[in-house]
Parts: structure tokens; C-alpha cells; sequence
């Protein structure tokens, strides 16, 4: 219950900032005193007049601090998801297990804080790593086929087991094909029609290395903690259909988004 409702609160936070950061400044109308006028009817020195008062009165209504807003978004991102993670860390459901989880989440920091530099993601790229990091530190604490969100959606769909584990790999492809476009397009030059699809199959293969690296892992690091970790619950085909819900979440991303630029494209025609 805890970590639903700190894991809203910073949705919601990343939710508030990015519309603080999609609004336009605010530019008040251009005002001219009675003076200025009379004096712009009389010649130039009453244009320069009036446009010294036109100035001091814009100047009276700073603008907007959206960009402001934007420039210091990463940073209230990046406290609040450590915020999150700190509390999550606390007493997880089984420490090795939680240790084993967060190795995707260590591994994630670290290349895109060396990568920042070079490349840097959108403020909306940024919140849409965190929101899925933000996901699978909820089933890292409490261990996948643990988490409580999942029970609830078990008894409420009639499932017969927890799919919260379904509900990440399908958040891995809807989340994160938007910055795995972003980096396709920007950093390879791919066309944006081209850099949407390649993103799909990008997450599609990366679903699939993980699904082997985690068998590895558990292998060599702990055997013992080979079905908590893997979250198979007793599904032998637990592998193929997550990978297919990180597709289907990719291949929804990608429609929704092509959908979107044609609606936008219309709109503007």
C-alpha cells in the first residue's frame, strides 16, 4: 500500500512538472500610455517615448518560468525516484532477491549518467525511464509474484496467478519505446516513421536478452533463488509471453504514436 501510494506521488510529480514545462510564457499585451501616443502622433521622439513606456510596462510582467522549469526537471526527477528507491529499500520482502532485481537498475544508472554528455534524452524521455524504473522498484521490494497490486488485479480479473510481472514487461515496450525512438532517430539519423518500428524490434530484442541474462545471473549469482527471481510461478512458458508483452506494449507505443502525428498532422491541414 505503501509503495502504491508513494509510487503515484511520483507520477503524479513527474506529470505536474512536465505540463509546468510544456506551457508557453505568457507575453501580456504590448501597452502604450495616452502620452506615448500623443507623442508618436507628433513625430519620432514621441515613438521613442512610447516605446520606453511600451518597454517599462512589459517589464512590469516577467515572463513565464517554464524554462526554468525544464532545465531543473532532471534533477527533481532523479531526487524523487532515489527518494522512492531509498524507501522501497527498506526492508524488502527477500534482500537477495531485492539485490538480484536492482542489478537492471544499477546497470540503467550508470550508462545513462556516463552517457549524459554525449546524449542527452528529452524531459519527456526522462520521465517515462523513471516512471518504468519507479515500476520495477515495486517488484524488486516486494518480489514479483508478490506484489500486492497484482494480487488485487488477480482477484478483481479472476486470474490464476499474479501478473504484475506482465504488467512491467508490457510497461517495458509502451514506456520505453518513445526514447528508444528518440535515440534511434537523433543518434543513427533514422527517419522518424523508420525510427518508430526499429524501436519496436530494438525492445523486442532486448526483452529477449534479458530474458537470458536473467536465467545467467540467477545460475551463477543464486540457484537457490532461481523461480523468486525469474517470477515464473510455475508458468514453463513464463519467458515467451513476457517477451510477448514487452512487444505488444511496444508495438501499442508505436501505433499510438503514429496515430497522434496523423491526428496532429490533420489538424494542422
Amino acid at each position: 500500500m505503501v509503495s502504491a501510494l508513494v509510487g503515484s506521488l511520483l507520477m503524479m510529480g513527474v506529470v505536474a512538472v512536465l505540463k509546468c514545462t510544456e506551457a508557453r510564457p505568457h507575453l501580456h499585451p504590448l501597452t502604450v500610455s495616452p502620452a506615448g501616443r500623443d507623442a508618436r502622433a507628433s513625430g519620432s521622439e514621441g515613438r521613442r517615448v512610447g516605446l520606453g513606456d511600451a518597454s517599462a510596462e512589459r517589464n512590469k510582467f516577467p515572463h513565464s518560468n517554464a524554462r526554468d522549469i525544464g532545465k531543473h526537471f532532471l534533477p527533481i526527477a532523479v531526487a524523487c525516484y532515489v527518494a522512492f528507491w531509498i524507501a522501497l529499500a527498506i526492508h524488502p520482502l527477500d534482500r537477495s532477491d531485492w539485490l538480484l532485481e536492482n542489478l537492471l537498475i544499477f546497470i540503467s544508472v550508470i550508462v545513462l549518467a556516463f552517457s549524459y554528455r554525449k546524449f542527452r534524452f528529452s524531459n519527456l524521455s526522462y520521465a517515462l525511464i523513471v516512471v518504468f524504473l519507479a515500476f520495477h522498484t515495486i517488484g524488486a521490494h516486494y518480489t514479483y509474484a508478490k506484489v500486492p497490486a497484482g494480487f488485487w488485479m488477480q482477484d478483481w480479473l479472476h486470474l490464476n496467478r499474479n501478473h504484475y510481472d506482465r504488467v512491467i514487461h508490457f510497461s517495458f515496450g509502451f514506456l520505453l519505446l518513445y526514447p528508444m525512438r528518440e535515440l534511434l532517430v537523433r543518434s543513427v539519423h533514422a527517419g522518424k516513421q523508420w525510427g518508430t518500428w526499429l524501436a519496436v524490434a530494438a525492445l523486442a530484442a532486448l526483452s529477449s536478452f534479458f530474458e537470458i541474462i536473467e536465467a545467467v545471473v540467477a545460475q551463477i549469482v543464486r540457484p537457490d533463488l532461481g523461480a523468486a527471481y525469474l517470477g515464473t510461478q510455475g508458468d514453463i512458458w513464463d519467458a515467451q509471453k513476457d517477451m510477448g508483452a514487452a512487444f505488444a506494449g511496444a508495438v501499442t507505443s508505436a501505433l499510438a504514436i503514429v496515430l497522434l502525428k496523423r491526428a496532429s498532422a490533420e489538424a494542422v491541414g
